[in-house]
């Protein structure tokens, strides 16, 4: 179990579900990170490590006009996994 403050909960909203409701924060680094990097359109990238954080900045760079994005991972798997989510070079 693990106390927090008050002020740091947030009740999920109803059409949310818990497994979409863990994404929020991975997602929230992932976007932070991409806006931070001064993308822009047509640039291409490389991601380094592929887990719920690196799959969600691919996802952000291609949204935001990546023009091609680079996955590296030394797991197989993730690096398919990158490839289906818009990654263009394994």
């Amino acid at each position: 179990m693990t106390v927090v403050k008050e002020h740091m909960v947030h009740k999920l909203p109803d059409q949310v579900s818990y497994e979409q409701g863990a994404l929020v924060e991975p997602v929230a680094v992932a976007l932070h990170a991409v806006r931070q990097s001064k993308l822009k359109s047509g640039d291409t990238c490389v991601v380094f490590g592929l887990g719920s954080i690196g799959l969600a900045v691919i996802q952000c760079l291609k949204a935001s006009g990546a023009a091609k994005v680079v996955a590296v991972d030394i797991t197989h798997e993730r690096r398919e996994k990158a490839l289906s989510l818009g990654a263009t070079y394994p």
